[in-house]
């Protein structure tokens, strides 16, 4: 919840000080949160104290969880990391600060995602995952290739036919995309800046008949003009780098939702991997140098 929309829905009465405030901080939002009380408060000629009774009639419990949604706010309008700098970091910190930021930012994103996720988009998604007859191929690339590689990974012990693509591929995308037809699925991540070859892939799959889902921060993202399901996810983060916890706490319940509707293929596949990778040790230990 901004603070605009804390004030479109508060149902109190507001002084006219507080009144003045509101008119203040809205005509140079986020930004005028960025300072400090007294700093705001004197644009009105009003008291600090004044500023922080505002805001708890407002909701918010202290003037620092003010500052860290105005800071997620500008976030969000500014692409560029080198960009956000300024605007995110204030101009002195303690570890101790930057910790209980980090941990307020993430528990905002996991609570919004999960609260604006749509069930039934959801459902769909893993029943496409569950389904043996289809060839689910993971890609994401830069800031997004860490999760398509743990989907990859996990989605792999759940399904046989799931295929890591991306750049450090022996073969081009281009190569991996030959024989894409309708029993094909992309699963892709993809965060700002959003990836050129990612939202080609997409419409290539759509193309071709293939399902397209698509794991995104902005609904703005090129690739979802051709997605099938968009899952949105939040990426507020408290430094200048966005916040991948929500989309990683999303991929999990993913795979986890997977893994059950696939128990038995699941303990056959694990049971496998640990026979290989015994096998490996073995061969190991009786030729030190491999």
């Amino acid at each position: 919840m901004t603070f605009n929309h804390r004030v479109s829905t508060y149902a109190g009465a507001l002084t006219k000080t507080e009144l003045s405030l509101v008119s203040q901080i809205q005509a140079d939002y986020p930004q005028a949160l960025l300072d400090t009380a007294t700093s705001l408060a004197k644009r009105v000629g009003t008291s600090a104290s004044t500023v922080v009774r505002l805001l708890a009639k407002l909701g918010y419990d202290s003037y620092s969880e003010a500052q860290r949604e105005a800071r997620s706010e500008l976030a969000a309008f500014l692409a560029v990391p080198a960009a956000r700098v300024q605007a995110v970091l204030p101009e002195s910190g303690s570890v101790r600060g930057s910790l209980d930021n980090a941990l307020a930012h993430d528990q905002h994103n996991l609570t919004t995602t999960y609260a604006s996720l749509d069930i039934a988009t959801m459902e769909a998604v893993v029943r496409l995952l569950s389904q043996r007859k289809h060839r689910i191929h993971v890609y994401g690339e830069h800031l997004a290739a860490p999760l398509a590689s743990h989907l990859a990974l996990y989605l792999n012990m759940c399904t046989p036919q799931v295929r890591l693509m991306g750049a450090s591929h022996a073969m081009a995308v281009e190569d991996q995309m030959l024989w894409i037809d309708k029993h094909d699925v992309l699963l892709a991540p993809t965060f700002r800046r959003h990836s050129v070859a990612v939202a080609h892939a997409a419409r290539y799959f759509r193309s071709k008949g293939a399902t397209v889902i698509l794991m995104t921060d902005s609904p703005a993202a090129p690739a979802v003009a051709s997605a099938d399901h968009c899952i949105l996810v939040r990426t507020g983060s408290a430094s200048p780098f966005d916040s991948y916890t929500a989309a990683f706490s999303v991929a999990n319940a993913l795979i986890a939702a997977v893994a059950q509707r696939s128990k038995v293929a699941l303990n056959d596949a694990l049971e496998r991997g640990e026979a290989l990778w015994e096998m490996r040790w073995a061969m190991k230990d009786a030729d030190p140098s491999s």
